[in-house]
């Protein structure tokens, strides 16, 4: 993960911290905690501008304490001709004998599928590219790569995993590994495989977490994980509240839950066994099922043009497009338990653009002109163009269009809602639109889901993000176990409304609905629900990486 600004997502570059690179190769060199070879083959496959290099070999942070190995021969490879000139630069002025530093200009795809030597110590920061944006030939060797550790090819969603599994496959018999890597790998449903490699090759695992953003032009949580074959066997997680800390170093224990059948995303090391055994208890006790027991669900319409196809009020009258603009909601649902007709046109007159250009599925030589026109100005900024454009019949006509019962929240800030669409509006992919099972009410799934253990199953079965975002894709949100309050009343559900449309702090939310949905309905004692919202905060506290004074 290195970059300075253009081409982020084609070159997947951010730039590792001195101070991190530093801490790492200290605490790969201590023998108290690693044992390399005195002579230590070390392979970096990402070399980017040379920043482990600068560890290895003049390690500012930690000088007069680090324990370098008696001789270390690192073989660096870079793809990027500007980053590894720059590197091989600074490896002249540093590296002496008996030490070696050779530098390769390749793409490591390349130079892991045409090699087969063996290394003591692989260390580095991986790309991180979407696999749309690679092009046939690295696809191509990184389903190769999968594929050779038994792994599903079909799961290929970034660079950073063919990077990761090429150097478990590249490491010699008692080998470490060490790699800055995004957060996905301990939570996303596609490393789960990966996960479970990493468990059966090697003994000693050790993962570092951070309560700060590390690349802070970036909206992404990244960890350091450190494995080693043959040492000592265990899980352990760690964190570092400032990035500073490590100058002493300084870091705290977590708990290790990896070894779980079910919650077993390695995000759940924040609770200790005693928690997890007391929610699968619960579970049991109040014969809790999922969301999908309830309701369908599926995402909102896909436009592929946000900004093209759904537009503001002035912009359809300019155009005569009144018969086919319909009322929508693109992202940022208001504080609500229902979105209604009031608040529709709040937003209207906000200026927001809420209306959906529903053009029929047929040819555009019978529309009227004023449709042409804009039309025209689509085909003008090449929207025609885009991928899922040219898969349509008519680029313009988007399948999928209707109206739910209601939507979830795909991503929230701090907690997920599913809310009544008593307006009737559309919804884009920023939700979930909800169709209840027959005889089932959507209000009653809107109020039975706003408690803390909804909650708390939504932080454990989600992902997030550097910016603190909690998202669940479809499946983790039908997979969520909630309580469920049958023939709500009406004055319940009000009263929830009421209380959202204050923007109050969470506690307040669920001081009232806990009250009514845990202790009434599911006759939980005090203490029990107390330690729910005890779990919660702490979960909330990791995701925020900071102080939720505001939010408890």
């Amino acid at each position: 993960m290195h970059s300075n600004g253009s081409g982020q997502k084609e070159i997947g570059s951010y730039y590792t911290p001195q101070l991190l690179a530093d801490f790492m190769v200290y605490h790969l060199f201590d023998k108290a905690h690693y044992h390399l070879p005195d002579e230590v083959r070390i392979l970096e496959p990402s070399v980017g501008d040379g920043v482990f290099v600068e560890a290895m070999f003049n390690n500012q942070n930690f000088k007069g304490r680090i324990q370098t190995p008696v001789k270390i021969n690192l073989l660096a490879v870079e793809r990027d001709s500007g980053e590894i000139a720059k590197a091989e630069l600074n490896a002249a002025t540093i590296v002496a004998r008996p030490n070696r530093a050779q530098f390769v200009h390749d793409d490591y795809l390349n130079f892991h599928t045409s090699g087969e030597e063996k290394f003591d110590l692989i260390i580095g920061n991986p790309p991180y590219i979407k696999s749309n944006h690679l092009d046939d030939d690295q696809l191509e060797k990184c389903i190769a790569i999968h594929k050779q550790s038994n792994l599903s090819s079909k799961k290929i969603k970034n660079i950073w995993t063919s990077f990761l599994i090429g150097g478990v496959q590249a490491l010699s018999d008692d080998g470490v590994l060490a790699f800055v890597l995004p957060a996905e790998l301990l939570q996303v449903i596609y490393a789960k495989e990966i996960r479970d490699l990493l468990r059966d090759s090697f003994n000693k695992i050790e993962i570092f977490t951070f309560n700060e953003l590390i690349f802070t032009d970036i909206e992404q949580d990244v960890i350091v994980l450190i494995c080693a074959k043959k040492q000592e066997k265990g899980v352990s997680f760690y964190h570092v509240d400032k990035l500073e800390q490590l100058k002493k170093p300084e870091f705290f224990r977590d708990n290790s839950n990896v070894h779980r059948e079910t919650l077993d995303k390695w995000t759940n090391y924040i609770l200790s066994d005693g928690d997890l055994a007391f929610l699968d208890g619960l579970k049991e006790k109040m014969k809790l099922r999922t969301v999908r027991s309830y309701c369908d669900s599926i995402t909102g319409i896909v436009t592929a043009a946000n900004d093209y196809l759904i537009t503001d009020q002035a912009t359809v009258d300019e155009y005569g497009m009144q018969s086919i603009a319909t009322p929508i909601l693109k992202k940022g649902a208001p504080s609500t338990a229902r979105l209604t007709s009031d608040d529709l046109n709040k937003m209207n007159q906000s200026g927001l653009p809420t209306s959906f250009l529903a053009f029929e599925d047929a040819p555009s030589g019978d529309f009227p002109d004023g449709f042409k026109a804009y039309l025209q100005i689509g085909v003008s900024r090449q929207i025609n163009q885009r991928y899922k454009m040219k898969l349509r019949n008519n680029w313009y006509a988007v399948p999928s269009v209707w109206v739910s019962e209601g939507f979830f929240t795909k991503r929230s800030n701090i907690f997920p809602r599913v809310i009544v669409n008593e307006a009737k509006i559309l919804v884009t992919d920023s939700f979930y639109r909800i169709s209840m099972k027959e005889g089932l009410s959507i209000y009653d799934l809107s109020f039975s889901f706003h408690n803390t253990l909804s909650f708390i199953y939504a932080e454990l079965e989600g992902r997030y993000y550097g910016g603190s975002v909690l998202e669940l894709t479809p499946n983790e949100f039908k997979n969520l176990y909630t309580p469920y309050v049958e023939k709500v009343s009406k004055s319940s559900f009000a009263e929830l409304d009421k209380i959202l449309r204050g923007r109050p702090r969470v506690s307040n939310v669920l001081d009232y609905t806990d009250e009514v949905i845990l202790k009434q309905h599911y006759n939980l004692a005090n203490h029990e629900v107390s330690r729910l919202r005890k779990i919660y905060h702490s979960l909330v506290i990791r995701r925020l990486k900071g102080s939720s004074a505001k939010l408890f």
